[in-house]
């Protein structure tokens, strides 16, 4: 689950491409910036270095799942915005205030993908962080997007 809790109306949302035959989407979810410009989901094999947060879905439904079947999906990419995830969106212990990247955890793969923070995480290497949680839930949390920045984890 996702909840954007900024307006919309004050988001920069960008309509970036996709390989309709491979990719998944889930809103909450971050994929990765390709050289191209499109993005691709996070994947074990290659730890990426821009990431954007997802807020469109490939599903089933007819009306959901068009724009990801004509290669095409919505991404906010917005500094400053509120957002709400559950499990879906993020991983691991997060505590108030923690900064948080893209996890590219191998040992789960149901983590890729999602955020975790850089105080907790047992990843190791080079990664961007992309916000910070705000607000702590029993099976939410609230985070604000930063400006991104690379930090090495080890």
């Amino acid at each position: 689950m996702l909840e954007i809790l900024t307006t919309l109306s004050k988001l920069d949302r960008v309509s970036r491409h996709v390989d309709p035959s491979s990719f998944v989407a889930a809103p909450g979810i971050w994929a990765a910036v390709q050289t191209d410009g499109s993005i691709a989901n996070c994947d074990s094999a290659a730890v990426k270095s821009l990431h954007k947060l997802v807020i469109g879905s490939k599903s089933g439904n007819m009306y959901e799942g068009h724009d990801v079947e004509v290669g095409r999906i919505t991404t906010v990419e917005s500094v400053g915005a509120r957002c709400k995830v559950d499990g879906e969106g993020y991983a691991g212990t997060v505590n108030q205030g923690d900064l948080l990247c893209v996890s590219y955890n191998t040992v789960g793969t149901s983590t890729i993908g999602k955020l975790v923070s850089v105080d907790e995480t047992a990843e190791t290497g080079t990664r961007e962080i992309v916000a910070r949680a705000e607000e702590i839930g029993t099976d939410f949390i609230v985070f604000k997007t930063v400006s991104p920045y690379k930090t090495t984890l080890s």
